[in-house]
């Protein structure tokens, strides 16, 4: 997983920013506000209360609000069930009397309510389908994340024009089925691909700050790199295959090793980047080739009159691999970790 090309402090503004356009298009606080007296009003009236922290704060509040709201879920649930409502199975119209099915019920009676309010995906006036998807691809234009943060394997441009249109999917950190009322929370969006949002991967998995790392405010870089381990006159001359794998860097922590562990395996980091060894290949393969001395002469070499070409070393060295090589770029460009970490390896660094 990469790093964000915002820092936390950006973000927060950002948030601000994002809650002014949400303001602005749809009417949450109102809905909340004018929600009736019924068993869900002490639910609606904390969001109503806590809106601002809703669409704002950051993962660690959020799960916070989480913490606070589920206690009055449940009483929201005990309450519809004493009070007798007529559950009715929505596809036969039969009393439901199963208890599981019955909490089933519940469970959606809940979710359909906030869900028509913090309205991401409901209907064609949600976030991500009003205006033709306007507001969700206005706020993928303003993250700028060109590689999905996940697994920086495939690119998330954000295109609109009249010939084309693509953007990221976004993907809700924590689960918007189980929390819908962060359905909108910016810290809650994550621009990703759709293979790592797909069912096939993190899809519907519980995700928290306590036992996964979260793209916005963390990243791999110091947790885990990409290695060969194989030698490279092994692996050059003698012809010697290796197996490319995510290996914890020294000093790692107990609780960040877990974390990072977990990432992994959601996103089949292992199983996915091992059909990248063709590139791993080619970085070896040019970090040796073009070792400190090459790299000197390459910069002191071309210049046009009496100026260099290149800024620096370092500038030479990304056009050599054809990738960034400093991690808060690696969100510009697929495979950058990858390719930064086998250089790395192979004393190729900056």
């Amino acid at each position: 997983m990469i790093r964000s090309p915002h820092s936390a402090i950006s973000l927060d503004k950002m948030a601000l920013a994002f809650e002014k356009d949400i303001s602005a298009e749809f009417t949450i606080k109102a809905l909340l506000a004018a929600w009736p007296p019924d068993e869900l009003k002490p639910v609606m009236t904390y969001l109503h209360d806590n809106l601002h922290g809703i669409l704002t704060d950051r993962p660690a509040e959020l799960e916070d609000h989480i913490g606070r709201l589920q206690p009055l879920i449940d009483q929201a649930k005990a309450d519809y069930l004493a009070a007798g409502h007529a559950m009715l199975n929505p596809k036969t119209g039969a009393v439901i009397t199963n208890p599981a099915s019955i909490q089933t019920y519940l469970k959606n009676w809940v979710n359909k309510s906030i869900r028509a309010i913090f309205n991401y995906d409901n209907d064609n006036q949600s976030f991500i389908s009003k205006d033709s998807g306007r507001l969700a691809y206005r706020h993928a234009r303003h993250l700028k994340v060109d590689s999905c943060p996940y697994c920086n394997a495939n690119f998330t441009f954000t295109i609109k024009n009249k010939r084309m249109k693509c953007r990221p999917q976004f993907d809700h950190f924590l689960n918007k089925g189980r929390h819908p009322y962060l359905a909108l929370s910016f810290f809650n969006l994550i621009p990703s691909c759709a293979l790592c949002n797909s069912g096939a991967l993190k899809g519907s998995k519980p995700f928290s700050i306590t036992t996964h790392v979260h793209p916005f405010l963390n990243d791999m870089e110091g947790l885990y790199n990409f290695r060969a381990d194989v030698d490279a006159v092994d692996f050059l001359v003698n012809g010697d295959d290796f197996t490319l794998v995510l290996k914890p860097c020294k000093g790692i922590s107990s609780a960040q090793y877990k974390k990072a562990q977990q990432n992994i395996k959601a996103f089949g980091l292992d199983d996915r980047y091992s059909y990248h060894k063709d590139i791993a290949s080619d970085v070896i393969k040019k970090a040796y080739f073009y070792n400190k001395s090459t790299v000197e002469a390459l910069f002191t070499s071309f210049q046009i009159g009496n100026e260099n070409i290149f800024k620096s070393e370092s500038e030479i060295k990304e056009l050599i691999l054809g990738n960034y090589m400093h991690p808060d770029n690696f969100h510009k460009r697929i495979l950058s970790k990858l390719t930064k970490d086998i250089a790395e390896e192979f004393g190729l660094t900056i």
